[in-house]
């Protein structure tokens, strides 16, 4: 019980040691100073307390933490995460992190990860979480590591990929063009518009039984147009640019 509730009775100790010693002082204090300044001082104070600063940030992340273990230990006792004795697992820590807490379990004799496998979803939800992933430790199997994710830190951040670096200066329709077909445009040999023709080689070959047989070459031949692109053209004269 002292280890559970050990964060809420340090901070009673806290207040019970400086309203014993520093009561008077602090009373004095105040009576001494004109209202205006005791009220200046408590808006700096509490301005002090709202803003980002480290000690803001410490006492968020303890009050979550123990917002966390009370809520996992209330989710195990209503899933019966019991041994026949009925212990519980004993919470031993909760550090935070980034996106949330990771809570240490140490399995008591009777329990094990198993009592725990599809339990991720129940977790979170008591922890008032939007996920929760469980794993054993791989040194030990009684200690049990429950990461709880509040957060996204990745979610309201723009990642800008270094590829575009190359055309970041470029105007969008030279951007467009693909350049990949600039390589597979074949390379027109004279500047002259031509017809396109195909080639048709008749060779004669006489098999051993006296046939004679027959046998065509097709070739591939280019066209050039009047707006300066190039056409291929397959062996039967098709158009087939958009192909390649």
């Amino acid at each position: 019980m002292v280890w559970r509730w050990r964060w809420e009775l340090f901070v009673l100790a806290s207040i019970a040691y400086i309203c014993l010693a520093h009561g008077t002082a602090i009373t004095g204090y105040f009576e001494a100073n004109p209202l205006w300044l005791n009220a200046l001082l408590i808006i700096v104070l509490c301005g002090w307390i709202v803003t980002d600063n480290p000690a803001r940030r410490f006492v968020l992340n303890r009050i979550w933490c123990v917002i966390t273990r009370h809520r996992l230990r209330a989710c195990l006792v209503e899933m019966r995460t019991l041994n026949y004795s009925g212990n519980l697992p004993f919470i031993f820590g909760c550090l935070s992190t980034k996106t949330g807490q990771i809570v240490w379990l140490w399995m008591r004799p009777g329990l094990s990860m198993e009592d725990l496998d599809n339990k991720a979803e129940t977790i979170a939800s008591a922890c008032w979480a939007r996920s929760a992933v469980i794993a054993r430790s791989k040194r030990n199997a009684a200690v049990v590591r429950i990461e709880i994710n509040r957060r996204d830190p990745l979610s309201k951040t723009h990642i800008t990929s270094p590829l575009l670096n190359d055309t970041s200066d470029m105007p969008e329709a030279a951007v467009a063009d693909d350049a990949v077909m600039a390589f597979l445009t074949p390379d027109a040999t004279d500047s002259a518009p031509h017809e396109s023709t195909t080639q048709h080689d008749r060779l004669a070959k006489t098999g051993t039984d006296g046939e004679t047989r027959t046998r065509t070459s097709k070739t591939k031949t280019t066209a050039s147009v009047n707006d300066g692109q190039a056409v291929i053209l397959g062996s039967n004269g098709e158009d087939v640019s958009d192909y390649v």
